[in-house]
């Protein structure tokens, strides 16, 4: 037994005809992009040369620092990720400065 189900629409005149719905119009697997693009020019400072291998890190933060991290990386509109990875160059920057120095 087949089951078949027909629907019929009226258009008026004065509606608009709707866009066709294609294959051409979803992206292949691993070739999406967003709709909108982003500056990389602005990022672009934030990226290190070690993009090829990740390491996944859990840091737990107390309630104050982690609503300061969130609030400063939305106003400066950046990751959490970016801050930390900003941070952690500055401080083995300055630690390997100091490295030399004895500590009172």
């Amino acid at each position: 037994m087949e089951l078949r189900i027909y629907a019929t629409t009226q258009m008026n005149d004065k509606m608009a005809k709707t866009a066709s719905l294609t294959a051409g119009l979803v992206a292949k697997k691993g070739h999406a992009s967003p709709a909108v693009l982003h500056d990389e020019a602005e990022r672009a400072g934030t990226k290190t040369a070690a993009t090829c291998y990740y390491k996944a890190l859990t840091v737990k933060l107390d309630r104050e620092r982690y609503e300061s991290l969130k609030s400063l990386g939305v106003r400066l509109d950046k990751k959490s990720q970016e801050i930390f990875v900003e941070a952690l160059d500055l401080w083995i920057k300055e630690a390997s400065l100091g490295k030399g120095q004895t500590r009172a």
